[in-house]
């Protein structure tokens, strides 16, 4: 039941017929009793349209997709951090004035830390693989440089972090844009298969294996060991060949689908103003499966 009083929020993107992002939210309007809709704005003319239309119509705040991100943070008066390195926001807040948000790497970052902590823990002699170089190994880079930054402040920092990719020049951008921090390199690929016993975390956030994208993986499957954790982003369809054969070897998964749960959790968060309770999380991860499972 809609009433006058209930808040209106909503995707905004091209195209949009497969979003799972209104399974999350409305699920969590549900969940929380909060008096919020979440709609799909699907229109390939939102530069041209502008945000006009939206705070018309009184939208509260708008997740954004692809091929947005981009044009969305030059909308904002407000940015955060994430947005402002990444000249890309997938989250805008029309409260006072528009805020430009970004919370992907976040929700990547939940998800490692919701499988083990320590995976990103500075402490640790280990290191972080990153495989690719594009908009979402950005951000992700973004939130490990968060919290490993965080955690140095009060212990030794004994990790590092490396980025294998085939684009040297996106590479030498990602490091630029944090600073060239101390423990992040890019090591060739004959040294990360040489030195695979390093590895405690591998993110794969490149397209390859994505449901109607082709190409071979940057590292296959020889790779993977019993004492690897594979984070492969993609999450349509629910397990990539490169997912499936690290399983055979053992290796620790993190379903792709958790940062799309996580970084629309703490959209909610940011619409809302509402702390979730872990039941309401588990109930909507739930319908996000499901529903993952049904468009097979």
């Amino acid at each position: 039941m809609y009433s006058k009083h209930t808040e209106i929020f909503g995707i905004l993107g091209f195209p949009l017929g497969h979003t799972l992002s209104p399974w999350i939210h409305n699920s969590l309007f549900k969940q929380s009793g909060y008096d919020g809709v979440y709609l799909v704005f699907e229109n390939e003319h939102w530069k041209q349209i502008g945000l006009k239309p939206l705070l018309d119509l009184g939208v509260k705040g708008v997740s954004v997709t692809i091929p947005f991100k981009e044009w969305a943070y030059t909308q904002a008066n407000e940015v955060c951090e994430a947005s402002k390195t990444m000249a890309a926001s997938n989250t805008l807040l029309f409260r006072n004035g528009i805020s430009a948000v970004n919370t992907d790497g976040t929700g990547a970052l939940e998800s490692i830390k919701q499988m083990n902590s320590d995976l990103v823990n500075s402490g640790i002699e280990k290191k972080i693989l990153v495989l690719g170089s594009g908009g979402s190994a950005k951000g992700i880079l973004f939130a490990i440089a968060k919290e490993l930054e965080g955690y140095h402040k009060q212990h030794s920092f004994k990790r590092k972090v490396h980025i294998l990719a085939r684009n040297k020049e996106a590479k030498n951008e990602i490091e630029q844009s944090l600073g060239k921090p101390f423990w992040l390199e890019q090591p060739s690929k004959e040294e990360v298969i040489q030195n695979k016993e390093d590895y405690d975390l591998i993110i794969h956030t490149t397209p390859v294996g994505m449901k109607g994208v082709g190409g071979e993986p940057i590292l296959d499957s020889h790779f993977f060991t019993k004492k690897h954790t594979l984070f492969d982003i993609v999450y349509n369809p629910l397990e990539t060949d490169l997912v499936k054969e690290a399983k055979k070897k053992k290796a620790e998964i993190i379903p792709g689908y958790h940062m799309l749960l996580y970084q629309g959790i703490r959209q909610f968060e940011l619409f809302t103003g509402e702390t979730l309770k872990k039941k309401w999380i588990q109930k909507v991860e739930s319908i996000l499966l499901k529903e993952l499972k049904n468009r097979k």
